[in-house]
């Protein structure tokens, strides 16, 4: 006999109410929620509590590649934490950027090709077979390819190593267990890392500040959708593999990553309210009809989310900023469409 709590867990999700869930009502009603609401995920990921420092931009090294230079740079993002980045700039510049957070299992090195570990190898091609950085340099975007905490070269010291394994595996239990005692997440200690990133993109001459995008793979599309519900710096996003109900996918689904889970968040909002928190700036959404991570109902547990963030754009009579591609494979990026997504929202074609 076994006496457990988790199923008790989802019926109280179920009985609590979101306290900031988005209700249509007018643009003002809109902008006035999304104000609050972005105060609120700030307040409980412990955004708000990030100690902001000099960025001390250094750019270590460039590597030509085919259609674009890969630079290698770090900057300070809080007192004494450094987060290392790839900028890939563009032989011929459109002036806009896109930011290309990476998923689980593979840091920055899983949004570039030309890294030859066989672990890091094997999660680029069961995320992103296209290398989708590349191909958005290629078109004339400035990428920035960053390290989250806790990936890549930014693993604690138990997760440090060159083998397939080590490479492939993150330090974002370690991270929680610590920043919990202080009221602070994973999510918001990457969210905060963003938006310095953004800061530093801003400050590039051959940067436009009002064309900067993001896009992202499972924990990429996770770090993409809270950097585009708080900062509206972001112009446009696209998030792949990570907008679906909360209930199914990080409450029955609980052995998520630690990275998923923010103090009270269950009672403050779902994936669909933080989609309309970016709305009317352009949001495309991308689900596998076979990923499992969409939760035991599969897209049943996406549509709703996905309406609910469509009542906001509906508001300002941007139907058409909002679009939600499935494909018929699993938990994997396919990208149909999005960089004509972002020709068409950040270059105005």
């Amino acid at each position: 006999m076994y006496y457990t709590s988790l199923e008790a867990m989802a019926r109280k999700y179920e009985r609590t109410e979101r306290q900031y869930a988005f209700h249509p009502v007018d643009q003002a009603a809109h902008e006035a929620w999304r104000k609050e609401a972005a105060a609120r995920l700030k307040e409980i990921s412990g955004i708000d509590q990030c100690e902001a420092a000099d960025l001390r931009p250094v750019k270590h090294s460039e590597v030509p590649m085919d259609g674009f230079v890969k630079e290698y740079w770090t900057i300070q993002t809080e007192p004494d934490i450094y987060m290392p980045f790839y900028l890939l700039r563009p032989g011929s510049p459109n002036g806009a950027a896109v930011i290309v957070p990476h998923g689980h299992g593979s840091g920055k090195e899983g949004t570039v090709s030309d890294f030859d570990n066989p672990g890091v190898a094997a999660m680029r091609q069961w995320f992103d077979k296209g290398c989708f950085a590349h191909d958005l340099a290629r078109a004339g975007y400035t990428v920035a390819c960053p390290d989250e905490r806790g990936s890549g070269e930014r693993r604690e010291a138990g997760q440090q190593g060159d083998s397939p394994e080590a490479w492939t595996s993150n330090s974002h239990r370690e991270l929680l267990q610590v920043a919990i005692g202080f009221g602070q997440s994973v999510i918001g200690l990457a969210v905060w890392d963003l938006m310095r990133l953004v800061d530093f993109l801003a400050e590039q001459p051959d940067i436009d500040e009002t064309r900067i995008g993001c896009a992202g793979m499972s924990g990429g599309g996770q770090q993409t959708l809270w950097l585009a519900a708080v900062d509206e710096r972001i112009s446009a996003a696209v998030t792949s593999g990570y907008f679906y109900g909360m209930k199914e996918s990080l409450v029955v689904l609980a052995a998520n990553c630690p990275c998923n889970f923010v103090p009270n968040m269950w009672r403050t909002m779902d994936m669909g309210d933080m989609g309309a928190m970016i709305a009317p700036r352009p949001l495309f959404i991308e689900s596998g009809e076979k990923d499992g991570l969409n939760g035991p109902s599969g897209l049943l547990n996406v549509y709703p989310q996905v309406e609910t963030a469509r009542s906001a754009f509906r508001l300002y009579g941007a139907q058409d900023r909002l679009q939600h591609s499935i494909h018929p494979g699993g938990h994997q990026w396919v990208g149909a469409g999005v960089i004509e997504f972002f020709d068409k929202w950040l270059l105005r074609k």
